[in-house]
């Protein structure tokens, strides 16, 4: 049976330049650095600042070039958006935490006001159903990332104290935009119609009369 081949296509830019040099330049333009301190700081020497942004534009004709800058860019953009989404992830985790899930409750003799062991009518030892907190060691590593702080109370148990649900709550929010103030329409993105319509309804709400079409002011002619 022949086998076949098959040929793994990268993408185009996916692969590091052999030049140096090159490979440089295109990791700092891709982090948004300037083409004229990033042509110097990638090794090329020029004391003019025109020269060196010709020689960064002329470099950047070249579709090896732009092709790698481009794939890096896109990297860092999808970079970006993964960190992003951990940390929207972390604080959706701190704001549904359930303190409950630190604790657990356990079963232990009743006793008097004087320390001793209370006894049932019938001579049994009492007993009574009691919380404390899980032992840092057993809970899972999801819930410990929650854990912000430790105290010791008086009995020499960790008591742990999450991150603020408040403050989660609160970054959440500038986060996703909830409650955002949306910012006044740019008028040069109105059309005509919009444009006349948002003049006339403010004339009005100031109670000025004015006429508002679609005709524009004509070039005067000038006398043969």
């Amino acid at each position: 049976m022949a086998k076949t081949d098959v040929l793994a296509i990268a993408s185009p830019g996916s692969r590091a330049l052999k030049n140096a040099k090159y490979e440089s330049y295109c990791r700092l333009r891709a982090s948004a650095q300037p083409r004229i301190p990033a042509y110097r700081e990638a090794g090329w020497e020029t004391s003019h600042d025109d020269d060196a942004y010709s020689n960064a534009c002329r470099l950047e004709r070249r579709s090896e070039i732009r092709d790698r800058i481009a794939y890096l860019t896109r990297q860092a953009d999808e970079l970006i958006a993964e960190k992003r989404k951990s940390i929207e992830e972390k604080l959706w985790a701190i704001h549904e935490a359930d303190i409950g899930d630190f604790f657990e409750t356990y079963s232990t003799i009743k006793r008097d006001q004087t320390g001793q062991p209370e006894r049932r009518d019938e001579g049994a030892l009492s007993t009574e159903t009691r919380m404390r907190p899980k032992l840092l060691a057993d809970l899972s590593p999801e819930l410990a990332k929650l854990i912000e702080d430790v105290t010791v109370d008086s009995k020499g148990r960790l008591i742990p104290k999450l991150y603020s649900k408040l403050q989660a709550n609160k970054e959440l929010r500038a986060m996703l935009k909830i409650g955002a103030k949306q910012s006044a329409p740019d008028v040069t993105q109105l059309s005509d119609a919009e444009l006349i319509a948002q003049l006339a309804q403010q004339a009005k709400e100031l109670g000025i009369e004015i006429d508002l079409n679609y005709s524009f002011a004509q070039p005067k002619k000038t006398d043969e």
